[in-house]
Order: structure tokens, then C-alpha cells, then sequence
């Protein structure tokens, strides 16, 4: 092959590419995810209530040896707004927005593309295998310790809204619900705790 084809090769993949971007194709083939959100609606408009005192005590965690106590940002030694994501996110299972995207209406041929199922996601994470490996490797536990962290919780607010009460801007009427998220260490996963593998 030579150079002025592997040209015209690039330069016709590279026009196709951002012509795709130029007309927001959200779901094109040749492009690692969609490129753009994508709108669901709902007639329920969730919203999480932030409680600053709850995030500053931290996640309850329970030891090996039955005894309990909050760990804190500053000791898992990350920014608040990650522990943010931690606390309200990670917890209840929610993966990162790109995760969402990702998985979101992939046509036929990105499936193909990809290698997938029909539903399997292109995007997956076991968050609590990698909350409380985490959560032990960062505070230096190990799984025959008696400190060793078994079982991690928080609590969370959320208010759902109508959307048709928000329309005509009315917020007095919110429904609320308490959330409890609980990760549990499993001894099935000392493998992969012995290979350090995510």
C-alpha cells in the first residue's frame, strides 16, 4: 500500500467521523460512545437531597470483628466531591454518567462493532467489590484481619417532583423517600482480592 492511499484512506475515515459529528449522530458506528446525551423522559423528576453533616461523619463501615465506625474522605485520602460520588453515587450501584451513555440505544451494527449481545452493556462494573477493595487496600486491612472492612452503609433523601408540578413551578408538594445502600464483603472474592485484580 502506499503513502498517497493510506491518505485518501485517512482522509475519507477522518471526513466520515466529523461529518458524523458535525450532524450529531448520537449513535454512530465508528465513534467510541454516543457523542451527545441522550433525553428519557420522565413524568418523575428525581432529585437527591445533599446532608453536608451525614458526608462530613462518612460511611459507616462494620469490621471483621463486629465493631463499627464512619470512615472519612480525608481518610481514604480523595477530594470531597469524589466522596461525594462515593457517598450518593457508587453506594446505591449508579455508574458514572459515561457508563449511562455508553449503554444507552446502541444500535445494531455498534453492537457488532463492539462484540456484544443483545443485552449485554458495553459498560460494566462490580461497584461493591471495588468499594470495599477500596476501602481495605487504601487502609491497609487485610481479609484475616479482625479490622478488616465486611459490610459498608449510608443513608440518602431523595425528592421526586411531578413534572407537571415543576411546569407551573410549583415545588410544595414533594414526595419523599429514604434510601439505605449496604455493600457486603463476600468470601468468594478472596481470589480476586489474592490476584488484586478490579
Amino acid at each position: 500500500m502506499t503513502r498517497q492511499t493510506v491518505n485518501r484512506i485517512l482522509v475519507v475515515y477522518l471526513l466520515v467521523v466529523w461529518t458524523a459529528v458535525a450532524v450529531r449522530c448520537d449513535r454512530f458506528p465508528l465513534t467510541w460512545v454516543p457523542m451527545y446525551s441522550t433525553y428519557t423522559p420522565i413524568e418523575k423528576i428525581p432529585v437527591v437531597v445533599i446532608d453536608r453533616e451525614k458526608m462530613e461523619r462518612g460511611i459507616l463501615v462494620t469490621h471483621r470483628d463486629g465493631s463499627q465506625r464512619y470512615v472519612t474522605a480525608k481518610e481514604l485520602n480523595i477530594p470531597k466531591t469524589h466522596f461525594w460520588r462515593l457517598y450518593y453515587q457508587r453506594m446505591f450501584g449508579a455508574p458514572p454518567a459515561k457508563h449511562t451513555q455508553g449503554n444507552m440505544n446502541l444500535g445494531t451494527v455498534n453492537r457488532w462493532i463492539r462484540g456484544l449481545g443483545e443485552n449485554e452493556p458495553n459498560f460494566s462494573a462490580d461497584w461493591d467489590w471495588r468499594i470495599l477493595r477500596s476501602f481495605n487496600k487504601t487502609l491497609g486491612y487485610e481479609p484475616s484481619d479482625p479490622t478488616f472492612i465486611v459490610l459498608a452503609e449510608v443513608e440518602s433523601e431523595i425528592v421526586h417532583y411531578q413534572k407537571k408540578d415543576l411546569l407551573k413551578k410549583d415545588v410544595s408538594k414533594p414526595e419523599r423517600m429514604t434510601l439505605r445502600a449496604k455493600v457486603q464483603w463476600k468470601d468468594e472474592w478472596l481470589q480476586r482480592w489474592k490476584n488484586d485484580t478490579l
